[in-house]
């Protein structure tokens, strides 16, 4: 799956360039889609009384991301076990790779790990490359 989104002014710096943090926010959002696309959202997710925890996050930064670039988010779910599901990220900007990361996370409930959902679990693993 890829998330399509422009960098925004308040995600720069001075020089135009976008602070490392917002890479996560970039990753959450891509995620958030995902999760909406295949009938999972967050919403719904909460509404059972799970929360998707991230117990995991990596960047590697190749070139900067700058503002009012278009920016693509490749998603790809990578490991899906019993409790963690772990999810890549490839940042592009007209084809040429800027970023790589990984995300990876847990379910709770009752502030408790759980095992992930059936549903959620089949969903995941259909999507493994």
């Amino acid at each position: 799956m890829t998330y399509t989104r422009r960098v925004q002014f308040y995600e720069t710096d001075a020089q135009g360039v976008v602070h490392h943090s917002n890479y996560f926010r970039y990753f959450e959002e891509a995620r958030g889609e995902y999760l909406k696309e295949m009938g999972m959202p967050y919403s719904s997710l909460r509404s059972m009384g799970y929360e998707v925890v991230l117990i995991h996050a990596g960047c590697e930064y190749k070139k900067p991301l700058k503002y009012d670039e278009v920016v693509d988010i490749e998603l790809r779910v990578k490991e899906v076990n019993r409790f963690t599901f772990e999810f890549h990220y490839i940042v592009r900007v007209r084809g040429e790779e800027r970023a790589r990361g990984i995300t990876k996370h847990c379910m709770v409930r009752n502030g408790k790990i759980v095992s992930i959902p059936g549903e959620l679990r089949d969903k995941l693993c259909s999507g493994l490359y």
